[in-house]
């Protein structure tokens, strides 16, 4: 079972590489990109992320092999038929304003990664969660901080998490539903 990956430990991971991304947002294309690409490989999403990467240059070596930890963590985690699965954004130990600021570069980010490949579905649900995602990623992050707000962020945060388990559930149905014919005679 994959770790949660947390924000304020790799929040800072891409300072220094040659990118205009956020790490909340870099996470939010590699979820829309998995989503729409079952095979998507750490060259793929990185090559949209970042302009190009220095493995000889030992910062960036590292930064890779953080990102490739959270390539592989998430990847996991999308896999993980528990929905153990969360956004890379800034948690409750941060001000609501960050927390909304993040969510919002993570939505962003996710909308580029799904137009990464064209979406192919006539499934309602799942077009009217990528208009409400759309919705979100509009959202004003100066919110106000009280009590209300936050609980309507939390409730914003764990409606996209459940929505792009469903997005990527309905665009790749998942290899552990499927029952082989042999098994059912």
């Amino acid at each position: 079972m994959s770790e949660t990956v947390d924000y304020d430990i790799f929040k800072d991971v891409l300072h220094g590489l040659n990118t205009d991304d956020t790490i909340s947002s870099a996470h939010g294309i590699l979820c829309g990109f998995a989503c729409v690409k079952p095979d998507v490989t750490i060259d793929n999403w990185l090559g949209e992320v970042l302009v190009n990467i220095d493995l000889n240059n030992l910062s960036e070596k590292e930064a890779f092999g953080r990102l490739a930890e959270i390539f592989n963590n998430t990847n996991e985690q999308l896999a993980d038929p528990t929905l153990n699965f969360s956004l890379l954004i800034a948690d409750d130990s941060h001000t609501l304003r960050e927390q909304a600021h993040t969510l919002v570069e993570w939505c962003q980010g996710f909308l580029v990664g799904l137009g990464l490949s064209e979406v192919q579905t006539s499934d309602e649900e799942v077009l009217e969660m990528i208009k409400d995602i759309s919705e979100i990623s509009k959202l004003d992050a100066e919110l106000l901080e009280d009590e209300d707000n936050a609980e309507d962020l939390n409730e914003i945060v764990e409606f996209v998490r459940i929505a792009v388990l469903l997005i990527q559930e309905t665009l790749q149905p998942s290899k552990q539903d499927y029952i082989s014919p042999d098994l059912l005679h």
